[in-house]
C-alpha cells in the first residue's frame, strides 16, 4: 500500500486577514498524505509579488491557538505532526508584515456519532460505510448489490442463521458472500483491514502489514477502539460502544480520516 498518494482535500474558508501595503496573499492551500504519518502542506504563491518567506502554522486539534512550525521560500511543507491532527495557516511575509492566505485546511478526522449496525442475520442494516467527500458514515444493506461500492466493513458472528454465537466480529465486505449467514450476494465487494482492539481512541494506528491488519476482527469487549484500512488507503477509528446480543446489533461511532495515505485519527 502506497504511503503518499496524490488525492488531496481542499481547505474550507475562514477569512484571515493580514497587514496592508502592496504584498499579496499565498492561496490554493491544500493538504496530502507525504508519508503515511507526515503530512504535505501546499499553496500557490502569490501572482506578481515575491515574499521573503512562508510562514507555516499548525493548531492541534485539542489545542485553540496556532504556533509556528516552519518559515521556508517554497511553495510547500512536510510537517511531522507527531500522531496529532489540526488545522494548518499559510502566510507570506514581505519585511514586516504578513499576508495570510484566505482559507486554512486541516486533517481532523471526520466523526459520526452513535449508530446501529446488526449481525448479518439480525433485522436491519449490517454493512457500514463512508462517503469519501464527506466523510461521514451510514450503514447498508449487505443482501443489496448496488451497496458493493459504499460498504466498508460489516457486523457478523460467521455462523448460519440466528446462532447468537460471539463474539460478534468486524470483517471486510469481501468475506460476505462466503459467510455462513449466506444472504450476501456474490459481487465484487471491497476489500478492508482491521486492527486488533487498540489502546483506545486517539492512539496512532499501525501502519498496514500483515501482521498488523486482518481481513476480520473480533470484537472482544465493549467498549473497544478498532483501526481500519479501507480499499483506498483511508483511515479510519471504530469505537464499538456496546454489543446488544439480544437485539443483535452493535453501537459504534467513527472517526474517518478524509486525507488517503494517512492514519493520523486523533481527535482532540
Amino acid at each position: 500500500m502506497s504511503a503518499s498518494v496524490g488525492a488531496v482535500v481542499l481547505a474550507g474558508l475562514v477569512v484571515l486577514v493580514g497587514c496592508g501595503g502592496n504584498g499579496k496573499a499565498p492561496s490554493n492551500l491544500r493538504l496530502e498524505a507525504d508519508t503515511d504519518s507526515t503530512v504535505k502542506v501546499m499553496w500557490s504563491v502569490p501572482v506578481d509579488a515575491t515574499p521573503d518567506k512562508y510562514l507555516v502554522y499548525f493548531r492541534p486539534a485539542d489545542d485553540t491557538a496556532y504556533s509556528l512550525v516552519a518559515e521556508t521560500t517554497a511553495n510547500f511543507w512536510v510537517h511531522d505532526p507527531k500522531g496529532a491532527t489540526g488545522w494548518y495557516r499559510v502566510e507570506a511575509e514581505y519585511g514586516t508584515e504578513t499576508h495570510a492566505a484566505g482559507m486554512t485546511a486541516g486533517t481532523v478526522p471526520v466523526w459520526t456519532d452513535t449508530v446501529a449496525v446488526v449481525e448479518l442475520n439480525g433485522s436491519g442494516n449490517s454493512g457500514f460505510g463512508w462517503d469519501r467527500h464527506t466523510g461521514r458514515g451510514m450503514t447498508y444493506s449487505m443482501t443489496n448489490v448496488r451497496h458493493v461500492g459504499s460498504v466498508d466493513f460489516y457486523i457478523t458472528d460467521f455462523e448460519r442463521a440466528q446462532s447468537n454465537q460471539q463474539p460478534y466480529s468486524i470483517a471486510s465486505p469481501d468475506m460476505g458472500p462466503s459467510d455462513e449467514g449466506n444472504i450476501v450476494p456474490t459481487d465484487s465487494w471491497r476489500v478492508s483491514v482491521f486492527t486488533e482492539s487498540q489502546p483506545g481512541e486517539n492512539v496512532l494506528l499501525p501502519a498496514v502489514s500483515p501482521t498488523s491488519y486482518f481481513n476480520y476482527t473480533d470484537i472482544p469487549n465493549a467498549p473497544c477502539s478498532i483501526g481500519c484500512c479501507t480499499a483506498d488507503s483511508h483511515y479510519a477509528m471504530i469505537k464499538v460502544i456496546s454489543v446488544d446480543s439480544e437485539n443483535r446489533r452493535v453501537l459504534l461511532e467513527t472517526w474517518y480520516q478524509l486525507l488517503p495515505g494517512l492514519r493520523l485519527t486523533r481527535h482532540w
